[in-house]
């Protein structure tokens, strides 16, 4: 070992033990399949590709193949933006998303381009991959699916709000959660797009859905964990966690456990009972150092273990046993190392696992690996960047790749691999089948390809052995001959020998079905179904007899593709088609199905439905329609005898209703005519009583009303007589809309006012029937007959994109019902702005608003000249962000403002400078020392570190390095005075002439500090004062003449609120 390395190892020991922690908390996993691709096993099994965030649809964040370190840099690409989005690989091509709006496809070995998609917004979310499709939702709103070898657009689905979430595939469906204002897991067919159903969450779903193969797992921003039916979105079990929020983050699920890590007060891992919801830990204890984790990972779940990062301000990698006991969890290593600091944007890179060794990203931009003891592991590579990392590693193939927020994304390879790429996990096999795999190893002599029965085998049987010391790369292993093989799950091992023998787990393990395809059904026959009215054919056969046939597909042509139309259970021989319009010749095959594969098609048989009932009489005609006032204003209620089908006897299939206020309406256009319409089916048989009440007419008018009657073929009557009706008036008018505010529209260039308001107190309870706006410019008046917009009921707000750039309008709005307008509402006014300013990034510049808010770019400090825009928040905008969680104790004054550039490539290489005012008023009872700055960052406001107030400017300004949602709280001490996480010395160990001490007391402190060696010799002391609450201090010590060694120094804190004495060591190295 050189002394490099050995100075690495050093680094790396020292760098991340953290002794003393307690048994842990929770996790969060997720996994999505390959469409063709069923899912009925545990999900640790898994190896090859990692085509959805945290590798497969249980969201594990495990593979069971070998990528052992030391690591190779093979290749790095830059995009145009930063990268949160998590990679996923499949068939050797990774798949990602950038705050470029791009979405990306790269040949994971080389690094080479191979398509690029640019989508209308950012694109954070983690793609989800199939055999033939990628499909990934962006802030623009949309769900993409696009082809998988060429980046083509298949089809694209609205979200109704942005999106997050990575998707989860399972049976042809994508599952995927939707931000503000839709609040939604909503469900879309894989094919062709088309959305299926949606569930309402109370606050964003940002995380990425799990499944077992029949369950849906999500949790949602309102630290709740959703649990569903696949196919009906029915819900089965709801838990509610203590705080806590899920963020991108997703729940796991293995062996009929769900583990979940909401953070924040729940600070510990949840273990639920997957079938009922049930807490199987209630007896594991909170951590104790930490009294809320405000950030947290997705953890890593694998056959007998757990291990996930979080902390309150530091990150830390946790194990866990997977076994409960004593309706407890317990921890697995007696320290804990840290991966550094947590997240600035609230977002942490969750760990992955690939056999014994975890990788994982930092917000310092190294990339560390653990091994399953949790010691260190050296990693030889460049694997330390200027860039934070945010997106989790995904492993395949021997292949690791991490993604930065500096928009690189880089491959690493591993020094030994062991995977096995063909056939994929869970792919259906018959026959012979071609097994690759990809090996290396310095110390290579040979390999063993064996396979077992079940997902967990107990006995190996050998396929092939080799004796090759070449390293092999995709290539073919062996032919693996599964005839015969009874209809189960197998799973496949992959060993690399070595000599001499390390220790590594040099395994890889991937778990498939043998499933042979069952006989056809025999013996289909097509006919029309005798004495109806037509559009209906019976199919009939003769069972499969195959054992296991769950249940029978049929399918249907008009001379095309066939399509399927309907299955039905297994003891089901026969099937009417309702749908076989009546005069055109359909094609039928049925095809046996045994829940994995189908059997081939039955004999095909072809047959036209006909009219065989002669039925050519429409019913008859209603003669004694007649029409009185309804029961409530706007409504009129009409009344006949039913005519029946033919001949007055029968029941007929449907009524059609239409009116018209035009007394002199001509009636003979009535089928085709544009006029009030119902259609209600019909209730009973001829001479029935028929009665129905029509609603959403205007009061005060009279309605001059007919009906006809079709049968089923359908045959229409004869219209019937023709009868009138005065609608009641409505005496008392809807309460009017409050609140109403108008405001230019942020992020705009002008031309558009964003109006607000509360709904009226009668909406909701069946009396409005919408809203009218009215509009004037100055100086002129509101025209109440002429509304400017027309809006329906349930709607409480409105953007006007044709307001004239600086003109201003005034806005009023009124309820109506079916008589009456309301009052009108208050009357709100605004100016459409054009909100951008220009700057150029090689001069910089300073914007600044009246308010005496300012943002100072210093020269060369953005990649690229931009617009930026700087706007104070309304007080219907930010009055929700202050009920999210800050990371200190703090209070709110009100005040917000937003910052950000045009363009989403653009990002600050150094700090700017951001000044925010605040008046009196706003901070009446606050200690004005204490005021911050915060940030909103992933759903939580951080202090900003360099805050800095001005009492005599009134204003507190702070360096910030991006830019985003910040506010003006006031820091509120609380805790201990000093925490020995936040104490700490940089670098360490220290080289050169200097070394800096760090800390942060809770309270306005005077702080000294006292450094000693070995000896008990003290070598320096340092002062001190007015060190403020809450923020980062420092004393920098110039010790280039102090001999290499281990010191102890000690941190002594004291304030009006208490004292507080912290010991540590150092070390310096010269």
């Amino acid at each position: 070992m050189d002394i490099r390395e050995g100075i690495m190892r050093q680094k790396l020991a020292g760098r991340f033990l953290k002794f003393g922690k307690n048994a842990v908390t929770s996790i969060s996993a997720v996994l999505l399949p390959l469409l063709w691709f069923t899912l009925h096993h545990s999900s640790f099994l898994y190896a090859a590709d990692w085509p959805v965030f945290r590798g497969n649809i249980q969201r594990t964040g495990f593979t069971a193949e070998q990528a052992y370190p030391p690591l190779t840099q093979a290749w790095e690409y830059l995009v145009g933006g930063g990268i949160i989005s998590s990679p996923v690989i499949f068939d050797d091509t990774v798949y990602f998303g950038s705050r470029d709006s791009n979405i990306y496809a790269l040949n994971a070995r080389t690094g080479v381009m191979v398509w690029q998609y640019a989508a209308g917004g950012l694109v954070d979310a983690a793609p989800a991959v199939s055999s033939s499709a990628v499909y990934v939702p962006s802030l623009d709103g949309y769900l993409y699916a696009l082809d998988r070898l060429t980046g083509n657009l298949i089809w694209k689905a609205g979200l109704g709000a942005s999106s997050v979430s990575s998707p989860l595939l399972l049976d042809g469906k994508v599952f995927v959660g939707t931000g503000s204002p839709e609040k939604k897991l909503k469900v879309f067919d894989a094919a062709g797009g088309g959305r299926l159903r949606e569930y309402q969450a109370n606050q964003p779903v940002d995380s990425a859905p799990s499944t077992d193969g029949d369950n849906i797992y999500f949790g949602a921003n309102d630290g709740k964990i959703y649990a569903f039916g696949k196919n009906d979105l029915s819900t089965w079990s709801l838990y509610q966690t203590m705080g806590g929020r899920y963020g991108m983050n997703a729940v796991a699920v293995s062996s009929g456990t769900i583990y979940a890590l909401p953070g924040y007060d729940e600070n510990k891992l949840l273990a639920l009972n997957a079938s009922d919801g049930t807490l199987l830990n209630p007896l594991s204890e909170p951590f104790d150092e930490n009294t809320s984790w405000e950030q947290v990972g997705s953890p890593v779940v694998t056959k007998d273990r757990i291990y996930f990062s979080g902390g309150a301000t530091e990150n830390t990698l946790y194990a866990m046993d997977k076994q409960i006991s004593g309706q407890a969890l317990a921890s697995v290593w007696p320290s804990s190392p840290t991966l550094g600091d947590i997240s600035g944007i609230g977002i942490l890179a969750s760990p992955a696992m690939a056999n014994e060794i975890i990788y994982a990203g930092t917000i310092d931009g190294e990339i560390l690996a653990f091994n399953s003891d949790g010691a260190p592991v050296f990693l030889n590579a460049d694997v330390y960047g200027p860039d934070h990392i945010y997106s989790s590693p995904c492993i395949s193939n021997g292949v690791i790749i991490v993604a930065t927020s500096g928009g690189k994304i880089i491959g690493y390879t591993a020094e030994k691999i062991t995977a096995v790429s063909s056939p994929k996990k869970d792919e259906i096999l018959s026959g012979t089948v071609p097994v690759r795999g990809y090996i290396a190893n310095p110390n290579l002599t040979g390999y063993t390809l064996e396979y077992g029965q079940g997902d967990d085998p107990s006995v190996w049987h050998n396929i092939t052995s080799s004796g090759t010391v070449q390293p092999v790369e995709n290539g073919f292993l062996a032919g693996w001959d599964v005839s015969g093989y009874a209809n189960g799950l197998y799973t496949l091992r992959l060993t690399a020998l070595e000599d001499p023998v390390s220790g590594s787990d040099n395994t890889a393990l991937l778990t498939v079905r043998v499933n042979a395809s069952p006989y056809a059904p025999s013996d289909l026959s097509a006919a029309d179904v005798a004495n109806d009215s037509g559009n209906r054919l019976r199919l009939a056969w003769s069972a499969s007899p195959s054992g296991g046939v769950s249940s029978y597909r049929i399918y249907r042509s008009t001379g095309g593709a066939s399509r399927l139309i309907a299955e039905v259970g297994s003891g089901v021989l026969t099937y009417i088609d309702t749908a076989a319009v009546t005069g055109i010749s359909f094609t039928y095959a049925v095809r046996a199905y045994d829940g994995y594969v189908e059997s081939i098609e039955s004999n095909l048989v072809s047959a036209a439905s006909i009219n065989n009932s002669g039925d050519n009489i429409p019913p008859s005609k209603i003669n004694d329609l007649a029409a009185v006032s309804g029961t409530l204003p706007g409504f009129i209620r009409l009344s006949w005898t039913a005519p029946g089908n033919d001949d007055g006897l029968g029941t007929a299939a449907q009524y059609v209703i239409k009116c018209s206020s035009v007394s002199a309406y001509d009636c003979g256009n009535f089928d085709g005519a544009d006029l009030l319409s119902y259609a209600m089916a019909v209730k009973g048989p001829a001479g029935d009583n028929a009665v129905e009440e029509l609603g959403g007419l205007f009061g005060g008018v009279t309605y001059y009303c007919a009906v006809k009657t079709a049968d089923f073929v359908p045959n229409l009557s004869q219209l019937s007589n023709i009868t009138t009706a005065w609608t009641t008036i409505d005496l008392v008018p809807p309460l009017p809309p409050s609140g109403l505010t108008a405001a230019d529209t942020l992020g705009d260039d002008g031309g558009s006012l964003t109006l607000n308001w509360e709904l009226s107190t009668d909406d909701g309870a069946g009396d409005i029937y919408g809203y009218k706006l009215y509009r004037r410019r100055q100086n002129a008046a509101y025209t109440p007959d002429t509304p400017y917009a027309t809006l329906s009921r349930g709607t409480n707000s409105y953007i006007d994109n044709a307001a004239d750039t600086n003109v201003r309008f005034h806005y009023s709005l009124a309820a109506f019902d079916s008589s009456n307008n309301s009052q009108f509402s208050n009357e709100a006014s605004a100016v459409s702005a054009d909100n951008w300013r220009f700057f150029d990034a090689s001069q910089g510049g300073s914007i600044r608003l009246p308010d005496g808010a300012k943002v100072d770019i210093p020269e060369n400090s953005a990649s690229q000249s931009d617009n930026i825009m700087v706007s104070k928040l309304d007080p219907r905008t930010y009055q929700p962000l202050f009920k999210v969680k800050a990371n200190t104790q703090v209070n709110s004054t009100g005040i917000v403002y937003e910052i950000k550039f045009k363009k989403a490539a653009t990002k600050l290489l150094k700090p700017a400078v951001l000044t925010l005012p605040y008046t009196d008023a706003a901070v009446a009872g606050m200690n004005r020392e204490n005021l911050r700055i915060y940030t909103l960052s992933g759903g939580v406001w951080l202090l900003v570190n360099t805050s800095m107030v001005d009492m005599q400017a009134n204003k507190v300004s702070a360096e910030v390095s991006h830019f985003s949602v910040y506010a003006i709280m006031e820091y509120v001490p609380s805790g201990d005075l000093l925490n020995k996480d936040e104490v700490y010395t940089y670098p360490n160990p220290a080289k050169g002439s200097s070394l800096t001490f760090k800390f942060k007391p809770a309270d306005k402190a005077y702080v000294k500090i006292d450094v000693y060696n070995i000896a008990g010799e003290k070598m320096a002391r340092f002062e001190k004062q007015d060190c403020p609450a809450g923020l980062t201090s420092e004393i920098v010590w110039e010790m280039e003449n102090i001999a290499s060694g281990v010191y102890q120094y000690k941190v002594e804190a004291a304030s009006a609120s208490g004292d507080k004495t912290i010991i540590k060591r150092l070390a310096i190295i010269h």
